[in-house]
């Protein structure tokens, strides 16, 4: 489509490529007819944008998957503070379950034994909570690492559309990894 005229006041250029993808840019139309090169063709709307809008750089998607795995972490065990007071009664479940349920009642899991729930209830949840915590953390790992890295490849290779869509795919299946997952449960 070739572009020309006013939109609020802004003259509108025209596109034109040559069959190398080289862009020649043209106030008017008895322009492009006076100084073209033979063998120019109408970019499409997609192509002028692409033109004109610079790619992202492969920091910048790479940065966007690290964005959103970090706070798909945080959604799940809050401050990092939270993460380590949930790994310390996760371990001290596990302390309290690998001794049969028996002796002291770990602070850690007595803290959750409210509510008619007892100690070995207790303990148990813990250990299932911090189970889907764990999985929710390598399911993360794994889905960020290796898009980085099909990002870097299809980059490297000049796809940069193919780059993005890898980008906004990871940027969804990591939402979805930890929905109903700690503190991202309903």
């Amino acid at each position: 489509m070739v572009h020309n005229g006013f939109v609020a006041g802004v003259t509108l250029m025209i596109y034109l490529k040559n069959e190398n993808n080289d862009v020649f840019a043209y106030e008017t139309q008895d322009e492009a007819a006076q100084f073209s090169p033979p063998g120019l063709v109408p970019m499409s709307d997609d192509e002028i944008t692409q033109h004109l809008l610079p790619a992202p750089s492969v920091e910048e998607l790479c940065q966007r998957i690290d964005t959103a795995a970090d706070s798909a972490r945080r959604g799940v065990a809050g401050d990092p503070l939270r993460a380590v007071e949930y790994d310390r009664a996760r371990i001290a479940a596990e302390q309290f379950a690998a001794a049969g349920y028996q002796g002291d009642i770990p602070p850690m899991v007595a803290a959750w034994a409210i509510n008619g729930r007892t100690a070995q209830e207790a303990a148990d949840d813990i250990l299932r909570e911090a189970a889907q915590y764990t999985a929710a953390l390598i399911a993360l790992r794994e889905t960020r690492l290796a898009a980085k890295e099909q990002v870097r490849m299809l980059m490297a290779a000049g796809e940069v559309e193919q780059a993005q869509q890898v980008v906004e795919q990871t940027v969804a299946a990591i939402e979805a990894a930890v929905a109903g997952i700690g503190n991202n449960a309903g």
